[in-house]
């Protein structure tokens, strides 16, 4: 493969991400939820205890520190959704841990099978 093929397929392949990211932002607006604060969902889900280091669910997220603090009071205090909690860290005390709810939990699951299907249409 030649360096023109290559980087035509790193070209189309990020549009694809990028159109695809547009989908999942739209059905997931039905929801009343963004793709970032589906992620954040979807990997305490798969944390143990459904817990983790506010930093380890920055990284994973893709979100700076600033942005992720005031995504995560949004979605704690929002009276629509209540689907984490903020606790310190029970290890150190000077870390923050955010913790998936049961109305978290619930809300996932209501979403995972409509993300699933986009995610099938589109990817495969």
């Amino acid at each position: 493969m030649g360096v023109e093929d290559c980087i035509t397929r790193w070209i189309n392949l990020t549009q694809q991400i990028s159109n695809t990211e547009d989908l999942l932002e739209k059905r997931l607006e039905e929801e009343k939820l963004t793709l970032k604060e589906f992620y954040v969902l979807y990997f305490l889900d798969k944390s143990e205890n459904k817990r983790m280091r506010l930093q380890n669910l920055e990284q994973l997220v893709g979100l700076s520190q600033s942005a992720m603090s005031r995504m995560i009071v949004r979605m704690e205090q929002s009276s629509c959704c209540e689907y984490i909690k903020r606790t310190r860290c029970k290890k150190d005390g000077r870390g923050v841990c955010i913790t998936l709810t049961e109305k978290g939990s619930v809300k996932l699951q209501q979403v995972l099978p409509k993300v699933y299907d986009l995610l099938q249409n589109t990817l495969y």
